[in-house]
């Protein structure tokens, strides 16, 4: 396989002495924690914007091949002697309950993402790229990554042993990873040296800020950890107390910060479905983020016909994602924020107006603006794909291969079954999970992180009987992490 050449975009800046200034919020809160970094925000200082979580642009990538060398055929005709273990059982599932079989081809589809993970690991730090080719990680990303080991042993297809060692490595990368400002996770790091990366990085702030959003998921990761691999709790214990958490919750909310030229902005972060799920990731770990499940900042609309709930403060962005890692990671829960069954309603009217699968996410994409928000709704326009910027996308991505993925296992009905069959399609010339179908028809090569660890997470649910990750004995009914269902609507 030829090399794949990588240009990062993400330029390193010497700071200049300047005095930081912090900016509080004082109207209606902007939004923070936009999960890109465009090039435009590489060259010179832009005004201060709004931004969803930050994401990391890569240029291109090579369409993956077979690294064996062997021509690729059906993932039917393709023999494996992986056996699936079945006797083993996680903390927080019913011992009583047989594991669920999985399918030929669903067995064959986990060792296509285990095949990335295996490939992208960097022993020296645990920590697993980003997206192919691309050595660098966002906190969001760290998460991924936990989950992917961790439904790796669940799923058999890695030891008990080999999972602590690499969750070990891990955390540990963690706890000796030096801080922004000495509070809390930069927006990204290296996987080969697990030291700050991107703008400002190399200077005494150990670069341009945190987001709330990105730790708020690997918080319920780690606790998860804790759950699963009790003698990993010091470790994990360690981490919870070395980090400033409390730094990023303001006003029983979340706050992220980004550090400009001459200012640090610090203002709320999240917006309806990221803001409460990365929200749980902070009430586990004893925080009051009651405010984050508030309707005072949400409104219905209507797509096709259908009601739909989304967010009135600024840059919206509005995908399936976090609806569907809380339902594979948390619960179903009974609240009014949870949308999940709303979003396969909307992608089965979908195909039936256009006559093709179409499944909306936020993916990272192997062509410019290389990451895309996929929003069902975004300022009045419904599905609308834009960048990080908000910018519409000419040549988006119809087809999210994790989040179909998700959506199929998740549901049980014959447009489910339509989606994983279309998923494992979609990989049958890859050695790992690709990330999507462009509207053009083309594949996204974007090999990444976050799509195959949903595949593994999602298969182990349904392994799990369609259990989460999280205990089911865990109390998540208390008012910092759920709000009861209200059928009043706010359009305040």
């Amino acid at each position: 396989m030829g090399l794949i050449r990588v240009w990062l975009v993400l330029i390193g800046i010497v700071l200049s002495s300047f005095s930081i200034s912090v900016i509080a919020e004082t109207g209606s809160p902007s939004f923070y924690g936009k999960r890109s970094v465009a090039p435009s925000e590489t060259q010179s200082e832009q005004p201060v914007s709004t931004f969803q979580r930050r994401s990391i642009v890569i240029a291109p990538l090579e369409l993956e091949q077979d690294v064996t060398g062997e021509s690729t055929v059906s993932i039917e005709a393709t023999k494996t002697t992986t056996v699936f273990v079945k006797e083993e059982k996680a903390s927080s599932l019913d011992s009583s309950l047989p594991l669920v079989a999985l399918s030929r081809n669903e067995k064959l589809l986990a060792k296509k993402a285990q095949y990335y993970f295996e490939r992208n690991w960097n022993k020296s730090t645990g920590l697993t790229d980003s997206v192919q080719g691309y050595q660098h990680v966002t906190m969001w990303d760290v998460a991924s990554d936990i989950s992917a080991q961790l439904s790796l042993e669940g799923l058999g297809l890695q030891s008990e042993d080999l999972t602590n060692r690499k969750l070990e490595i891990l955390l540990t990368t963690l706890l000796n990873a030096p801080l922004y400002q000495g509070k809390l996770p930069n927006r990204e790091y290296s996987t080969k040296t697990g030291k700050p990366s991107g703008r400002y990085s190399e200077t005494a702030s150990n670069g341009n800020g945190w987001s709330a959003l990105d730790i708020g998921r690997l918080l319920i990761w780690l606790h998860i950890i804790k759950q699963e691999k009790p003698s990993l709790s010091p470790l994990v214990n360690r981490i919870a107390s070395e980090w400033s958490l409390a730094s990023a919750v303001h006003k029983n909310t979340l706050y992220g910060t980004k550090l400009g030229k001459k200012s640090e902005h610090y203002r709320q972060e999240g917006r309806l479905g990221y803001l409460q799920y990365a929200a749980s990731g902070f009430a586990l770990f004893g925080f009051d983020v009651s405010e984050s499940y508030q309707r005072t900042a949400v409104k219905q609309v209507s797509i096709d016909g259908v009601p739909f709930y989304i967010d009135s403060r600024n840059m919206p962005f509005s995908t399936p994602d976090p609806y569907v890692l809380t339902r594979l990671e948390l619960s179903k829960g009974s609240v009014w924020w949870d949308q999940l069954d709303t979003i396969y309603t909307l992608h089965k009217a979908k195909e039936t107006q256009s006559k093709k699968l179409w499944v909306f996410a936020e993916d990272a994409m192997n062509q410019t603006p290389w990451f895309a928000y996929n929003n069902l709704y975004f300022y009045g326009k419904s599905w609308l794909s834009t960048s990080a910027g908000g910018k519409p996308i000419e040549v988006f991505q119809v087809f999210s291969n994790k989040v179909a993925f998700g959506l199929g296992v998740i549901y049980n009905d014959e447009y489910a079954e339509r989606l994983v069959e279309k998923v494992i399609s979609h990989s049958l010339y890859s050695r790992s999970v690709p990330t999507g179908i462009y509207s053009d028809k083309s594949v996204n090569t974007a090999y990444n992180i976050n799509t195959n660890s949903m595949i593994l997470s999602s298969l182990l649910y349904k392994v799990r009987h369609n259990t989460p990750m999280l205990n089911k004995d865990t109390n998540l009914n208390n008012k910092s992490i759920t709000m009861p269902i209200d059928n009043k609507d706010s359009d305040e």
